[in-house]
C-alpha cells in the first residue's frame, strides 16, 4: 500500500489547515481505530468500511495508530495522535486539545457519566472525575451546575469531539 500518510496535524492550526473533507476522513479514521480497540476481531477492511471511509484513508489520518502483523492491519493498543475535544468545565463548554488515545478515551468517558447522571439523577458515576484535570482544564462534577447546564441547552454530550472549521 503506497498511501501518504498527512503529516503535522499536530494542532488546531494544521488540522484546520486541512480541506472540510479531509477533516471529516480523519475523524472517521480516529473512529476506526476506537472501533478496532474495542474489537480486537475486527479488521482493518470491515472497520473502515463501517465508518463510511477506506483503508487507506485510514492509512493516511491515523496510520501511526496502526501495524502489521504479517498480512494483516492490527491496531496499537494506543496513539499520540492530536484529537480537539470538548470538556464541561466551571459551568462552560472548554475546548481542550488531548494527544492520544487513553486521553480522549477519559474525556469520553467523563462524557459517559455525564450522560448517565442526566439520565438517571445518579452521581455516583460524576465521582471518579471530581478534581481531576485534563489539558490543564478540570473536569465539571458539580451536580446543579451540569443540570443547569443541560437545562439552557448547552450541553450535547452525544459530540465530545470538536469540529475545527
Amino acid at each position: 500500500m503506497t498511501t501518504q500518510i498527512v503529516p503535522g496535524i499536530r494542532n488546531r492550526r494544521a488540522l484546520a489547515a486541512i480541506s472540510p473533507n479531509a477533516r471529516e476522513q480523519r475523524r472517521r479514521s480516529l473512529r476506526v481505530l476506537s472501533a478496532m480497540r474495542e474489537d480486537p476481531t475486527l479488521s482493518l477492511s470491515r472497520a473502515a468500511r463501517q465508518e463510511g471511509v477506506s483503508p487507506e484513508a485510514v492509512h493516511r489520518y491515523a496510520g501511526q495508530g496502526l501495524e502489521r502483523h504479517g498480512s494483516h492491519w492490527n491496531v496499537k493498543a494506543g496513539d499520540r495522535l492530536y484529537r480537539p475535544m470538548v470538556v464541561y468545565s466551571s459551568g462552560t463548554i472548554t475546548d481542550i486539545d488531548v494527544r492520544g488515545s487513553r486521553k480522549a478515551s477519559e474525556v469520553g468517558a467523563y462524557h459517559a457519566a455525564v450522560r448517565y447522571f442526566l439520565a438517571t439523577g445518579d452521581e455516583s458515576a460524576l465521582r471518579r472525575f471530581e478534581g481531576r484535570r485534563v489539558a490543564g482544564v478540570v473536569y465539571e462534577t458539580d451536580p446543579a451546575v451540569l443540570e443547569e447546564m443541560a437545562r439552557r441547552g448547552q450541553l450535547d454530550v452525544d459530540s465530545i469531539y470538536q469540529l475545527v472549521a
